[in-house]
């Protein structure tokens, strides 16, 4: 497949643990008092947090895996990656890719895995899977799994900014004509802020106030890219971090904020990278796109990256 054979997104599909909590649950746990936990109920819009008992992570990506490789030739699968957000992913599990390889049962596939850029690595995914299909075999796909799994209550918290939850997600892409197609990408990093929440007071204030419209510029980028108007996308699908932002941002980008898809905000909370998977997988169930539709994915993550593609919603079937 040459670059200018870009693949399709040819399945998309996303696994979320049926159990979650109520935030109100969570937060002793995590060490809410009542004002703070008014704060992320009421302003930010969490209601409930995916919780995946009794569920390791292996088998959140297999169970996204199987969704995404229903019906499909499993030799065609030349490369499973897996892209995460935490850079330790699991409780000391040898082998945990090769688990989920062996599970799936894609005997052909070399499997690795991609971090480093929190939770914007799943849309910077599909770029290396691009790259990976560009000298491969007609007929070969690559399958990308996204998901990670809190370790522990006291680490699913972002101070005043969200709270994490489990969930994972799967694209298979590869040259069906039928399936979505990305028309455009942009990336950014904003190094200055690798420390995370590890930053200084100062630095986190800068942050907070240039996080809006940095989110908006690689949205506007990625428009950019695909030779788009933000006016002709019909559904913006985000990290499911919180909805403060979002009329701030809409408004920088001239979208009309209810093509912001925010129902799975208090649904599930932010699953790390899988999350604008996961709302692409609920709109198309849904029936709110349409084929010929274009979506925009945007994510931003800690240290700091912000990422966004640009999608054309295709006829296929989408897991």
């Amino acid at each position: 497949m040459s670059l200018l054979e870009a693949p399709r997104l040819e399945r998309v599909a996303s696994f979320v643990p049926e159990t979650s909590l109520p935030v109100a649950d969570l937060a002793g746990p995590l060490g809410l008092d009542a004002t703070q936990l008014r704060f992320f109920t009421r302003f930010l819009g969490l209601d409930r947090v995916a919780v995946a008992d009794g569920l390791d992570l292996a088998d959140m990506l297999a169970g996204a895996g199987e969704r995404a490789l229903a019906g499909i030739d499993r030799d065609s699968v030349r490369f499973l990656v897996h892209a995460h957000t935490m850079q330790h992913v699991a409780v000391a599990t040898p082998g945990l890719l090769e688990d989920v390889r062996t599970r799936l049962r894609l005997d052909r596939a070399t499997a690795f895995s991609l971090s480093h850029l929190n939770c914007v690595v799943g849309i910077q995914a599909l770029h290396i899977a691009r790259s990976l299909l560009a000298t491969a075999g007609p007929g070969d796909r690559v399958l990308v799994v996204t998901g990670d799994k809190v370790l522990m209550h006291e680490s699913r918290l972002i101070r005043d900014t969200t709270i994490q939850g489990d969930g994972a997600a799967a694209v298979l892409l590869g040259p069906d004509p039928r399936g979505d197609r990305v028309l455009g990408r942009a990336l950014t990093v904003l190094g200055e802020f690798y420390r995370g929440i590890d930053c200084d007071e100062a630095l986190q204030l800068a942050y907070k106030h240039l996080y809006p419209d940095a989110l908006a510029q690689v949205m506007q980028d990625a428009l950019d890219d695909a030779r788009v108007a933000a006016a002709d996308i019909a559904a913006i699908l985000p990290h499911n971090v919180n909805k403060l932002s979002w009329k701030r941002i809409a408004g920088a980008l001239g979208v009309p904020r209810d093509r912001v898809f925010l129902d799975n905000v208090g649904k599930y909370a932010h699953c790390y990278s899988s999350d604008p998977f996961i709302n692409l997988a609920a709109v198309r169930a849904d029936g709110r796109v349409d084929p010929g539709d274009l979506v925009l994915l945007a994510s931003a993550g800690l240290g700091a990256t912000f990422a966004a593609a640009v999608v054309e919603i295709g006829e296929g079937n989408q897991g």
